[in-house]
């Protein structure tokens, strides 16, 4: 029976192709199994936490040692792929073989990378592993640790390091996303229940690949997990695969090169238990025939009865050792397992020195073709830095020609001659000490301009636009004659505050009688209770004069409806101030104008400020007749066309 591989590995962005490629090339051989590639995540990079990393590379410590720790091969081709050449002042911490295989293909010192091989308990290849060498190479403290990893896992191991007295920091290198499986997938994992082979990465990997499959059909998704034979690389994902159901699941090493091993190892086992099973079968069929001879009966029966006790001593036995003889196959496999990556390990770095010989004769020839090439790019590098001095007029001149349509824009569209004046005094500046004729003549141009414009009236429209929207803004507080309250001269507090005495410490003072001071006290409430009846007599009448008596009998409703008028008044003159309609200006300006002075206090200061306003933007002048910046034109025109000519 041949199995099917499910590898359920984590999917990475096209652009990153080491892992691929070596993952593509473990599979091919891997002819004893067909393959499925059924990943149920796909890595987001976070490009920002590549930053991060720079940032941490750049600060200054006072520490000797620093390390960055990848916990899986995934962060590893994702950082030093935006990471680039590997700094030498840094250690590089990785889980195991695998990883630091990946890591020294992507160009990291194979002296600088620090691993657990496995070979022992105190180095597991995992994190407790790294742990426990990272304490034995650089001691207690003083190390800075940058720890980067996914979104999720891997939480305990940064708090591992801190115990250990290090300065850690932490950074997430990308975020996951669930892939959603097609039911047609999930039909071709099921129809092959009994043959699946799923290689497990991490324990999310399995729990979400679970709810997905019992989504399409939950008694499949049953059978599926006891048949299906589940590969993992650590107990926790060994555990998370038992609780939800999975009745054969198997830890190995991690690395494909595991995975491959087992499906071997697997195999010649199935084999073997397959000529086992033959033999004992043609032994069975050659022994039934012999029985059927005639023979003494007692013998007979003895033989029977010593056959079924042996039968029976046979399963007793066999089922009390079933489960060490279990143990010790999975032990064996395993060690056999780890001994075969270490040889095809050995045999891929034999390979590597082959090709590391090939390579820097390789790298010798490049050296000697790039002396040879120096010569031709130093020529190169003049030929750029001449041009490069010749374009110079160019720049200048297109800056010239973007500050002229400027100036065009702030004159006929905004009406700013204050914004097209500095515009033209600017592209003045630029063409000061130009020898070139065509550039002369668009300076003398220029400066003919600019001396039209600043002879116009310079009146800020943006300004006094800004000024009516004040105004726009204020109308609905401004008072109105029917609204405004009787004001006196005194209030009453005025009125009825007590005068302050000050007394002089002179002798005549002192000497004063209680005769003279019972006077001045009745003196006092009499001025008192007469200046509160005149403030009461004062305040019974209020006199206001008004040219038109309706405009004191507004209601609530006209009253809004007078303001949302000038209001709209004062809209349609700002619209027109912006658009330079003189008549329609005057028009509107009238007409709010006219309102103020009917229906509002004129005596209120804010009235009196929306009145100046008016008044300010009534004197503009609009109907001026602009230049039209010819001579400007016409010049640059002429320049441009001697440029192209220069270059052709």
């Amino acid at each position: 029976m041949t199995h099917t591989l499910v590898v359920c590995k984590p999917k990475l962005p096209e652009r990153y192709v080491a892992q691929q490629d070596d993952l593509k090339r473990e599979l091919l051989q891997a002819q004893h199994a067909e393959v499925i590639y059924f990943p149920v995540f796909e890595l987001v990079p976070d490009c920002l936490a590549m930053a991060g990393i720079q940032n941490w590379l750049n600060e200054q410590s006072d520490r000797k040692n620093r390390v960055i720790v990848f916990v899986s091969p995934s962060v590893i081709e994702i950082a030093l792929t935006h990471l680039g050449a590997w700094p030498g002042n840094v250690y590089c911490g990785v889980m195991g073989k695998q990883s630091a295989k990946l890591a020294q293909q992507m160009g990291v010192p194979k002296e600088k990378i620090i691993a657990p091989t496995g070979s022992s308990d105190d180095e597991t290849e995992d994190s407790d592993g790294l742990a426990r060498l990272m304490g034995k190479h650089f001691g207690q403290g003083g190390c800075d640790v940058l720890v980067c990893k996914g979104p999720r896992g891997r939480v305990e191991f940064p708090k591992k390091l801190q115990e250990m007295e290090y300065v850690v920091t932490v950074l997430e290198c990308y975020d996951r996303r669930v892939i959603e499986q097609t039911d047609s997938q999930c039909e071709k994992l099921f129809s092959k229940a009994d043959q699946v082979v799923l290689w497990i990465t991490s324990s999310e990997t399995i729990a979400v690949l679970d709810q997905q499959l019992k989504q399409k059909s939950a008694d499949r998704l049953d059978e599926l997990r006891q048949k299906a034979t589940l590969l993992t690389t650590h107990p926790r994902i060994t555990a998370k695969c038992v609780e939800l159901g999975y009745a054969h699941v198997v830890e190995i090493a991690t690395g494909i090169q595991s995975v491959n091993s087992w499906l071997k190892s697997n195999k010649k086992s199935m084999d073997n238990n397959n000529q086992i099973s033959a033999s004992a079968t043609s032994k069975a069929l050659s022994a039934a025939p012999s029985q059927e001879q005639p023979g003494n009966q007692w013998l007979g029966k003895a033989a029977f009865f010593i056959s079924v006790v042996s039968f029976v001593l046979i399963l007793l036995i066999a089922f009390a050792g079933k489960n060490q003889i279990e143990k010790t196959r999975m032990a064996f496999g395993e060690r056999i397992q780890k001994e075969s990556t270490t040889l095809d390990l050995v045999k891929e770095e034999i390979g590597k020195s082959g090709d590391l010989t090939k390579d820097l004769k390789t790298r010798f020839d490049l050296l000697e073709l790039a002396q040879k090439e120096e010569a031709s790019q130093r020529a190169s590098l003049e030929e750029v830095y001449n041009s490069l001095l010749a374009s110079r007029t160019e720049v200048s001149l297109s800056e010239v020609e973007q500050l002229i349509s400027i100036a065009k824009r702030q004159l006929y569209l905004l009406g700013n001659v204050n914004g097209a004046s500095i515009a033209l005094s600017q592209a003045i500046e630029l063409l000061e000490g130009t020898e070139k004729p065509s550039l002369l003549n668009l300076r003398t141009a220029l400066e003919t301009d600019l001396s039209e414009i600043k002879a116009l009236p310079a009146d800020d429209l943006l300004k006094l636009a800004i000024s009516l929207d004040a105004v726009i803004n204020s109308v609905e507080s401004l008072p109105t004659l029917s609204s405004v309250q009787a004001k006196t001269d005194q209030t009453l507090a005025e009125m009825t505050e007590e005068p302050v005495v000050v007394e002089q410490a002179t002798a005549e003072t002192e000497q004063d009688t209680a005769t003279e001071q019972g006077l001045q006290k009745a003196w006092g409430a009499v001025k008192k209770v007469a200046q509160i009846v005149w403030y009461d007599i004062k305040s019974l009448v209020e006199v206001t004069k008004v040219s038109s008596p309706d405009v004191l009998m507004l209601s609530n409703r006209q009253e809004i409806d007078l303001r949302n008028t000038l209001r709209l008044s004062l809209l349609n003159a700002r619209i027109s101030l912006l658009s330079r309609q003189a008549t329609l200006l005057k028009s509107d300006l009238e007409r709010s104008s006219n309102l103020l002075a009917t229906y509002f206090d004129t005596k209120s200061l804010q009235v009196q400020r929306a009145q100046t306003v008016i008044a300010q933007i009534n004197d503009v002048q609009l109907d001026l007749v602009l230049p039209e910046l010819q001579a400007t034109t016409a010049a640059l025109r002429l320049a441009v066309a001697g440029q192209q000519g220069e270059r052709q």
